[in-house]
């Protein structure tokens, strides 16, 4: 009996040596704190250094605040081709158009142009088309000192717009707010060309010459009209 007690005694002995030191590993590793692995950095000049990673992200601030906002006069620009066969409606306004570009009385010369031609551009009689009432040779003489071909129409309204509050985050994102209303002038400016050879009834360009005509600074003069102005 004590024989088989030595036997088992001395095969416990390794079993109990395996299993202190597999507990001394566990609470030596439990014990140790983890420490990430730092990472080497190679910068542009070839020198390397050691950057720590952060586990722990900072929420995003706040950096800048802006307002904008508008400015009281707004001009837009934009291009247009006069009307060469305009409504009665648009042929009352080139007339007003015309006749502050000449400084001559607006009245007068929709007189005349009621009288030749009702207000329609494609009006005739014979050798005298449009709205008032040219032969061919009477137009292209008026064509030809007339001076300019630009046209230029100024319209202006008044509007309400927001002002714009901007606030800038350091993770780069922006949000927007409308702020207060404020007055804005609106001037929307037209800018075209007569063509260099128009039709006869081209209706701008016998607007013009008429304007012209009763300014007195036209090839055609202001008599040669049975209609007053």
């Amino acid at each position: 009996m004590n024989t088989r007690m030595n036997g088992r005694a001395g095969w416990l002995r390794p079993a109990v040596l395996v299993a202190a030191i597999g507990i001394l590993t566990t609470l030596v590793s439990t014990a140790t704190p983890a420490v990430e692995e730092a990472k080497p950095d190679t910068g542009s000049g070839g020198t390397t250094t050691t950057t720590a990673t952060t586990t722990t992200a900072s929420a995003p601030h706040v950096v800048k605040v802006e307002t904008k906002v508008p400015s009281r006069r707004k001009v837009v620009r934009r291009r247009f081709r006069p009307w060469g066969r305009p409504s009665p409606r648009r042929v009352r306004q080139i007339i007003g158009i015309e006749a502050r570009r000449w400084h001559v009385s607006a009245s007068g010369l929709a007189r005349r142009v009621a009288c030749e031609s009702h207000f329609h551009w494609w009006a005739g009689n014979g050798a005298y088309q449009g709205l008032l009432q040219f032969s061919s040779s009477t137009f292209y003489r008026g064509l030809r000192t007339i001076r300019t071909r630009t046209v230029s129409v100024a319209r202006k309204r008044t509007r309400r717009v927001r002002e714009t509050r901007l606030v800038h985050y350091s993770d780069g994102h922006v949000e927007r707010d409308r702020g207060r209303r404020h007055r804005q002038v609106v001037v929307r400016v037209y800018k075209g060309r007569l063509p260099r050879r128009p039709s006869v009834t081209h209706g701008w360009a016998q607007l013009r010459i008429g304007a012209q005509a009763i300014r007195g600074m036209s090839g055609v003069s202001s008599a040669e009209w049975s209609c007053s102005a």
